[in-house]
């Protein structure tokens, strides 16, 4: 009989979170903490996967983590399945990455937005000492626009009320019987 598998309960929760997940490879330490396992047990899992090596590590694709639950999910038994997988070993892909994101960045609401970025309709000041400084408020406020993107337009667009539209067609009629006027001066 198989021996059952600990974080069989989690897989739910584990599958959400690779699916949710903005990384593009996991590393033996990230499956140790996903799956709740020990190091040696990790290690195993990841021998069961077509990886990538860099370096010494060995990567897994997220996708490929991501179908390799799926297969667990649905099989009739999860650790029939899992034997399987094993008998049918991995591969080592030999294509280069093209991409690596090791890490998961959380989302930022408007309510985060750096102390050295000002906002007011129409307008943006930002203040900063170094170009690193700016990079990330910069990187800080993409992400935000990409969390919340509507409520920060709601918030910060500029929006033209009937008044200032007036305003502008007046000043607009001005203009042009200015330069009639010195058209007919110039003559």
């Amino acid at each position: 009989m198989p021996r059952p598998i600990s974080w069989l309960t989690r897989l739910h929760q584990i599958r959400q979170t690779v699916t949710a997940s903005v990384r593009s490879h996991y590393e033996r330490r990230e499956i140790e903490t996903l799956f709740q396992i020990q190091p040696r047990t990790a290690q195993l899992l990841l021998e069961m996967l077509p990886t990538t090596e860099v370096g010494r590590s060995r990567l897994v694709e997220r996708q490929v983590l991501a179908d390799f639950l799926e297969r667990i999910n649905d099989s009739e038994s999860p650790s029939l399945e899992l034997e399987r997988i094993r008998t049918e070993g991995n591969t080592i892909s030999r294509k280069k990455l093209r991409t690596l994101v090791r890490r998961d960045v959380g989302e930022l609401g408007i309510d985060s937005l750096p102390a050295n970025i000002e906002l007011s309709p129409g307008r943006m000041v930002m203040s900063f000492c170094t170009i690193q400084d700016l990079a990330e408020a910069m990187y800080s406020l993409a992400r935000i626009i990409e969390a919340e993107g509507d409520a920060l337009a709601k918030r910060y667009e500029f929006h033209k009320t009937p008044e200032s539209e007036a305003d502008s067609s007046e000043l607009i009629a001005m203009m042009e019987e200015l330069e009639g006027l010195e058209k007919m001066r110039g003559r």
